[in-house]
């Protein structure tokens, strides 16, 4: 499909993940032009997303093909990791997209990382999506105990994140593998986009380690109390880990609850 597609022949062909979530490989066609081609989950919506985010000049891999069964985009090439002018750069990317809005927090459709269906129905209030949407969703998959501290945290969820911050257009799994830089420009990939919070997206930058300060200070969205808030946004990617990948990701859980006091 891919060769039809491009219309041209596949000389390589180069595994580059070969995961849970996602399976992509580089391919170099018989005139020296590389792409990236995904499929499994969804690569249709993958390929929508990708798009509407370059609607917005958000640095992103251009999309050549989508559909059901298939994503052919562009080949990025990765020359560094995230410097000091990258960190910089990726606070202004940031900047411009939680400055795109939107009359409701959610997304038009929902999807699925992997197994894990992720929810978008849409909603005026912040409070009852995230506490709907993102956490009471998944109780049914966690050990009692866990569910039940929870449990406690939703129904007092409007004591720790505001009902209605500004409507931020998220990249929505912001962690630091799926930032791709060339020459110091930091690229987007495999976007989980919808409408909430812009501190979600801050939030998940830092579940696998600590943006440094050359982010924060070209990065000017951040209202006061934000690091407080942090772990309940931490909250929601370690439950699907947890569902995808098992008791590993438990005492993550556990680690961001007792940071809640709960």
């Amino acid at each position: 499909m891919a060769e039809e597609q491009l219309a041209t022949k596949i000389e390589k062909a180069q595994p580059l993940t070969q995961g849970d979530l996602s399976e992509a490989v580089l391919i170099t066609t018989s005139s020296g032009e590389s792409y990236v081609i995904k499929n499994r989950f969804a690569p249709e919506i993958e390929g929508s997303m990708l798009k509407f985010l370059a609607e917005h000049h958000i640095d992103v891999p251009k999309v050549f093909f989508s559909n059901p069964d298939i994503l052919i985009m562009e080949a990025i090439q990765e020359t560094n990791c995230l410097s000091k002018e990258a960190w910089q750069n990726l606070a202004l990317t940031l900047t411009k997209l939680h400055q795109v809005d939107n009359d409701t927090y959610g997304w038009k459709i929902n999807y699925a990382f992997g197994k894990v269906p992720i929810i978008n129905t849409p909603s005026h209030d912040w409070v009852e999506f995230w506490g709907q949407n993102r956490l009471a969703y998944y109780l049914y998959k966690l050990p009692k105990d866990t569910a039940l501290q929870i449990e406690k945290l939703i129904k007092n969820l409007d004591h720790y994140i505001p009902r209605n911050p500004k409507i931020s257009l998220l990249h929505g799994d912001l962690w630091s593998g799926n930032i791709i830089t060339h020459i110091n420009r930091p690229y987007l990939i495999d976007p989980a986009c919808y409408f909430g919070h812009n501190e979600v997206d801050i939030a998940m930058l830092n579940i696998f380690g600590s943006s440094p300060d050359t982010f924060y200070k070209s990065y000017s969205l951040l209202e006061s109390g934000w690091q407080e808030r942090t772990p309940i946004y931490q909250l929601f990617p370690a439950i699907v880990h947890y569902i995808l990948f098992g008791d590993y990701y438990l005492h993550m859980i556990h680690t961001l609850l007792n940071r809640l006091k709960l």
